[in-house]
Parts: C-alpha cells; sequence; structure tokens
C-alpha cells in the first residue's frame, strides 16, 4: 500500500509558506507525514514544493519517495503521486494531507485493514458526522478517474461521484479532521497543543 503526502500547496490562505512553521516541537509538515511512516503503509510518496524538498529529502527513512512539483495545485499533486505509485505496482493509494496534523497510524491502518477485507471495494474513505474527509484510500480501479481531476480538486470530488462503490468509516473525533489553513487556526492550535492528552497526539 503506497501513500501519497500533500505537500506541495502555496498556502495562499496562511499568507506564507506554512509547512515550515512550528507546531509544538515539530513542523506543522511533519507531524502527518510521522504518522504514516509509523503506519502499516509500505512506501510514502512526498510530493512537495520547492521550499520544503530538501527538508523531506534529507529525511532518513527507506519509506519516503520525495518530488519535487513545481506546479501547486491538489490535482497535479495527486498525479504526480499516482504516476509514481503505479510504478510501484500499487494496488491502493492512501491520499494525505500535510496539514492536517492529528491523524492517527491507527486511523490509517484501520482503514488499510478495511480494504484488505474486502479489495473489489473502489475506496475506503473516513467521515465524520457523515462527511467525508481525508487521509482517503483509493483502489487502482479509481484510478482512472484520479486522472480526471482538474485544478483544485481533491479525491473527495471522485468518492462524491462514486460512493457507491466504496466503504464509508465513521469516526467520533473531528480532530483528527482538521486540517491548518488559516494564520487563526495555526495560531490557536499552536497555543494549545502543549495542553493536549499526549495520547491523542503520538499513537
Amino acid at each position: 500500500m503506497t501513500g501519497i503526502y500533500l505537500a506541495a500547496g502555496n498556502s495562499l490562505r496562511m499568507g506564507r509558506e506554512k509547512l515550515s512553521l512550528p507546531l509544538g516541537k515539530k513542523r506543522l509538515g511533519m507531524w502527518a507525514l510521522e504518522k504514516a511512516v509509523q503506519s502499516n503503509l509500505d512506501e510514502i510518496i512526498v510530493i512537495s514544493n520547492h521550499a520544503n524538498y530538501q527538508h523531506y529529502k534529507n529525511i532518513e527513512n527507506k519509506k519516503l519517495k520525495v518530488v519535487e512539483l513545481s506546479g501547486n495545485n491538489k490535482s497535479e499533486s495527486i498525479k504526480a503521486g499516482l504516476d509514481l505509485a503505479i510504478t510501484l505496482h500499487s494496488d491502493a493509494v492512501m491520499i494525505i494531507l500535510a496539514d492536517q496534523p492529528f491523524i492517527s497510524s491507527k486511523m490509517l491502518n484501520r482503514l488499510m485493514a478495511i480494504y484488505k477485507q474486502d479489495k473489489t471495494k473502489a475506496f475506503v474513505a473516513p467521515t465524520f458526522k457523515g462527511n467525508i474527509g481525508p487521509p482517503i484510500l483509493i483502489s487502482k480501479i479509481l484510478f482512472p478517474d484520479l486522472y480526471k481531476l482538474e485544478g483544485d480538486q481533491g479525491a473527495k470530488q471522485t468518492l462524491i461521484d462514486k460512493r457507491q462503490g466504496g466503504i464509508l468509516v465513521p469516526f467520533d473525533d473531528e480532530k483528527i479532521f482538521m486540517d491548518i489553513d488559516r494564520r487563526d487556526e495555526y495560531l490557536s492550535w499552536e497555543r494549545n497543543i502543549e495542553s493536549m492528552n499526549p495520547d491523542e497526539l503520538y499513537e
């Protein structure tokens, strides 16, 4: 199973490059990546912008394959990751966003375990109160649909169109779906992160 880690965005709503910002004791862009590395994913393709490419490239972990992307829209990042995943003969990919720091390796492993029970399903997607959100596992059945994405369309749109072909997995912790896009969101989490339960942050 291959992870595609999307870290090439232009951070327009933040007003500056955000993945290098400190969050607790590490960079914002490292939180979700560490959870992915700790999970049962076989390899993780990091799609990075120029600003963070060397940082990711310098990480010594055999699971990681880092690709620098000059474009910064979400669909191009997904396609770049998919190109490499196909050469690795991946039967499914896990789309992971670099600005979602509170996902957990347990969550990723649960989605993978559900998929392995029935590989005829097109996707396995987590939900919170009925709403689909990343990280999302997508079978090779839907790879052609991912290549049809344009601009900042993400994988979620493909799943909405193909909802009957996959499995929706409810989670009751809203925090794991949080992404940090704006300065006020970042400042709020940065102020409060040290007071959070470590078991919630590092599993």
